[in-house]
């Protein structure tokens, strides 16, 4: 044991050395999962919340919570890329500041991942409903709790993969209505003129609800750049998390904010914020 808290490894007996887990994880998957673990409720059904109190001033939410989480990843990156090991900032912060300390983070940290991913297999279900308006909403609830429950048995290697993926439909889906969202606002289409930018400011203004409805907005807007803190949780399953760490965590959060921002500047560009609020 170091004097930093750390298990440190013992060449003159290796079965006294700490379990390692697998370091099979690439630097693309690990963007990917952190990309894919935040791209979700969020934006999907997060967003008309925050629109719905910010009107057009949602884009300055999402810009500013993006700065936010560039921080908060940076500062996660910089602790574990020191200590790589299995239990990120928990442990890190079980060995620095103490037992009750990493204590707490840890069970806050699962408590807080348990009402994220319910969140997100109920929205799930929410949106089959649309496809199988009968179809009891507990059915998809737990049939998805089951995927989820299962992907993250499986091997990391196999776990990175589908994860990579799986995150790769989100993006690509968010690339095409980002992209048919800009050739509406900057293109004429035949039957349907020019869209602009008039709806910027038409119903009330940039921020109809003044900064009262931005900083509610700001609210929504950061539960929706959670997940981003688990390219730091991976660190102990890197290939190299001296360097794979700190590139995943910046191109992550630097598209993440793209996606988002981009996103809301469609949503709130092509249709008028107060209908976008009414889907909330």
């Amino acid at each position: 044991m170091s004097s930093s808290g750390f298990p440190q490894p013992n060449p003159e007996n290796p079965e006294t050395e700490p379990r390692q887990l697998a370091r099979r994880l690439s630097s693309r998957q690990l963007t990917m999962i952190g990309i894919g673990g935040a791209i979700g409720t969020g934006l999907f059904l997060g967003s008309t919340l925050a629109i719905s109190h910010a009107g057009p001033g949602a884009i300055i939410a999402y810009i500013a919570c993006g700065l936010v989480a560039l921080v908060i990843a940076w500062a996660l990156t910089e602790m574990v890329v020191v200590h790589p090991d299995a239990g990120a900032f928990g442990s890190i912060a079980h060995s620095y500041i103490g037992p009750w300390a990493g204590f707490v983070i840890r069970w806050a940290y699962f408590f807080g991942q348990v009402i994220a991913i319910g969140g997100e297999v109920i929205a799930a279900g929410i949106y089959l409903k649309y496809w199988w308006p009968g179809l009891p909403l507990w059915v998809p609830v737990v049939g998805f709790s089951l995927v989820v429950l299962g992907v993250n048995a499986a091997a990391v290697s196999s776990f990175g993969t589908l994860e990579y993926w799986l995150s790769m439909v989100k993006v690509t889906a968010i690339g095409v209505f980002v992209v048919l969202g800009m050739i509406m606002i900057f293109f004429a289409l035949p039957g349907h003129p020019t869209q602009g930018l008039s709806e910027l400011t038409a119903h009330g203004g940039f921020l109809p609800n003044g900064f009262g409805g931005l900083a509610m907005a700001m609210v929504f807007a950061l539960f929706s750049y959670i997940g981003t803190e688990v390219v730091s949780v991976t660190a102990a399953e890197s290939k190299n998390p001296t360097k794979d760490i700190p590139k995943a965590a910046r191109q992550m959060i630097l598209r993440l904010a793209l996606f988002y921002v981009l996103a809301v500047v469609v949503i709130v560009s092509v249709v008028p914020w107060t209908v976008a609020a009414r889907s909330s």
